[in-house]
């Protein structure tokens, strides 16, 4: 109630000092009013209006009209409450001005104007400031201190006026000289854009003609001669013959080669969409290539990048096509626009693979993805990279691009050098390959070696290359090598067997995190963050590239993307961290980001049909190079008991035997609390599993316990 009564003579206070504002605000309208009717028609206003008009000229001169000038601001300041009320001030300042404006008009009628005067006020200042200043000095220094008192009698600051003159004034010249520029543009006669073929450019300065020559040879020779023994340490006693380029089909003629007279047409209606909605640009450069055409732009000064990107769809829309992609090009200080062409063209794997690019590159792991917007074929190196992430939509040409990156490697290297182990839980893709010699999977016998298509198995397969990786770095760890090549080098030099490379290659990765998430990405973490030293490196592919399938700690692993067509922005950043592949035209064009690289890659993905992987697969499997590799973390047979890579955690199991024997359960989070950590609490877990101690009934998700065999094995041990 307090704040109430306090409240209320508060509020009462501020609606009487309006009240005294609008009464105020009134009252110098009506003087203004009448100041200015008797200055006007001073006959018509009466004895009091007459006199004043009088006195006012009498004392001011013509400067009597600036006395209602004053009286009207008095009445716009009291009437708009967004004024402060300065009575003193604006008084000082209003008599000021009185006072300049008589004088000023007292100099104005000596200096130029002899009928004006400035009356009394001003002619007896007068005599002072001319004897002071002189004639013309007086009258800009009266000028100023008039223009001075008005100014901050209307509350304008001067500097800041000033400032804003000047900054409009170089506004307006900025705006002048881009109008220039832009006029300059659209008047200069253009001259005709040039026209670039890069497709055999590029891959002729990859190499110098001499190496090229001899690593074409030494490959001719490889592929024509019968086969025979092999001069390599590691596999001297098994004759390999590398595939023959005559098992794929040659490449059809380019269907996306076009006139010049149909490039320039489309080069000036790109001109003519952009001058639409005023984008003033050049075209530099036409680069065709097999899917895309790249019209590289050089904007007028000031135009932004954005202001393109902003009106991609109506460019689309004009150009008659599905979609765009505006690219900067800063090497060229240009803006590259990718325009489809009217008619894609095939890219084979032949011509790639038969490529000088490809031939000369010594790395057993490289990939011949396709070629670029330009044409030129584009090797990538699986071992630097050092592992792939992949995604892309139903029908974009992502297991095309898998079948790709398999037989690159096929041409590449021997069964001794490459092992694949293949995870398909598709069942659909991989079974061509059942029958390689390349195949590898370490939780079986070499001979046994076949495509992993149970999501449990494979779980337990990439495991199970955590213990070949451990086991490997123990081996190169005794030779003081820090990675594979070094390895195989000290073995070449004592005459010893290398180690192969292992890809790992998986299909599709949701179905298995659907089954195993945990284990799974546990184990691609691990082999992720350190098998690319000794030589594994991972492929992985998914159709749905969601956070819960393609997770931060997999992504932090994988700098190098491949991206085919998505079906939203969203898949599109999840992959790419950017913005771009739902924008593909499907069909094998892809965006591949390098690791290290800011912007990603644009390419045509070579195509391979499954007829010709067929051959291949045919012509290598007809040699019957025998599956030799020596089994990693397998059961000795007979023994009953564990591999050398589960001999650590041996010691474990009679503790966790007791600890089940007393709890009477057995469970992940009882073994956790237990022996600490979840990853040893799974392989506590697994080889209770193994050994047969418990077991799961179908249909259930609880653990089933043999206390008999439990108890047979405690007074055995």
């Amino acid at each position: 109630m307090g704040n109430n009564k306090k409240a209320k003579p508060k509020k009462q206070k501020n609606e009487n000092i309006n009240r005294n504002r609008d009464l105020a605000a009134l009252f110098f309208a009506l003087a203004a009013f009448a100041s200015f009717y008797a200055l006007i028609t001073p006959k018509s206003s009466g004895l009091f209006g007459e006199s004043f008009s009088n006195v006012m000229f009498l004392v001011f001169g013509e400067g009597a009209y600036t006395f209602p000038a004053l009286l009207l601001w008095f009445f716009t300041v009291h009437l708009s409450k967004s004024f402060e009320l300065r009575e003193r001030l604006d008084f000082i300042w209003s008599v000021a001005t009185l006072i300049s404006s008589s004088l000023l008009l007292t100099f104005a009628g000596y200096a130029f104007i002899a009928d004006v005067s400035g009356g009394w006020l001003g002619e007896k200042l007068y005599p002072f400031f001319e004897e002071l200043f002189g004639l013309r000095l007086g009258f800009f220094l009266a000028a100023i201190v008039f223009v001075y008192s008005f100014t901050r009698l209307l509350r304008i600051s001067i500097s800041a006026s000033f400032i804003n003159f000047i900054k409009s004034l170089a506004q307006d010249f900025k705006e002048f000289k881009e109008e220039k520029a832009r006029i300059k543009i659209i008047e200069k006669k253009p001259e005709p854009p040039k026209i670039i073929d890069r497709s055999i450019e590029k891959t002729e300065l990859i190499i110098k003609p001499n190496i090229v020559s001899k690593k074409e040879e030494s490959i001719k020779k490889i592929r024509s001669a019968a086969p025979k023994k092999e001069e390599k340490i590691d596999s001297s006693a098994f004759p390999y013959k590398l595939p023959s380029f005559d098992l794929l089909k040659p490449d059809a003629a380019s269907g996306y080669e076009s006139s010049q007279e149909e490039l320039f047409k489309r080069a000036q209606l790109l001109k003519k969409t952009l001058s639409d909605f005023d984008i003033y640009a050049e075209v530099k450069d036409i680069i065709p290539g097999p899917v895309v055409t790249r019209y590289d732009l050089i904007l007028a000064p000031g135009t932004k990048i954005q202001s393109v990107t902003n009106i991609i769809d109506n460019i689309s829309l004009t150009m008659r096509t599905a979609s765009i992609r505006v690219e900067p090009i800063p090497e060229k200080a240009a803006v590259g626009i990718e325009v489809p062409n009217p008619k894609r063209a095939v890219i084979g794997l032949r011509a790639i693979l038969e490529s000088a690019a490809f031939n000369s590159s010594k790395s057993l792991l490289s990939l011949a993805l396709g070629k670029t917007t330009e044409g030129a074929g584009y090797i990538a190196n699986l071992a630097g990279m050092p592992h792939l992430l992949i995604a892309g939509s139903t029908g974009s040409g992502k297991s095309v691009g898998i079948h790709t990156i398999i037989l690159s490697i096929l041409y590449k290297a021997r069964p001794d050098e490459v092992k694949f182990t293949l995870i398909d839980p598709k069942r659909v893709e991989m079974p061509i390959y059942r029958d390689l010699p390349h195949l590898y999977n370490p939780c079986s016998r070499a001979a046994d070696a076949d495509i992993i298509t149970n999501p449990r198995e494979a779980a337990a397969v990439l495991k199970k290359l955590v213990n070949v990786m451990d086991e490997r770095y123990i081996k190169f760890a005794k030779e003081m090598a820090r990675n594979i090549e070094e390895y195989n080098a000290k073995m070449l030099e004592q005459g010893k067997e290398k180690e192969f490379y292992i890809v790992v290659i998986i299909d599709e990765l949701a179905d298995l995190m659907l089954v195993a998430q945990k284990e799974i990405e546990d184990s691609i973490q691990r082999l992720a963050q350190m098998a690319r030293a000794v030589g594994i490196h991972l492929i992985l592919a998914t159709q749905r590239p969601s956070v819960n399938v393609i997770t931060g700690i997999i992504k932090a692993n994988f700098p190098a993307r491949l991206s085919f067509q998505t079906t939203s922005k969203i898949d599109s950043r999840v992959i790419l961290d950017m913005l771009g592949a739902e924008d593909l035209l499907g069909k094998g064009d892809m965006l591949f980001l390098p690791p290290g690289e800011a912007r990603p890659a644009r390419l045509q993905g070579a195509y391979v049909s499954v007829k010709e992987a067929e051959k291949i697969v045919s012509f290598i499997s007809e040699q019957n190079f025998p599956r030799v590799y020596e089994p990693v973390a397998v059961e000795v047979e007979g023994k009953g008991g564990f591999n050398a890579a589960e001999e650590k955690a041996m010691k474990d199991l009679i503790p966790a035997l007791n600890l089940i024997k007393e709890r009477r359960a057995v469970s992940q989070d009882l073994l956790k609390a237990n022996f600490g950590g979840s990853a040893r609490a799974t392989n506590i877990l697994s080889m209770l599993n193994v050994k047969g101690f418990i077991m799961k009934r179908d249909g259930t998700n609880k653990w089933q316990i043999d206390f008999d065999k439990i108890e047979d094995y405690l007074n055995e041990n």
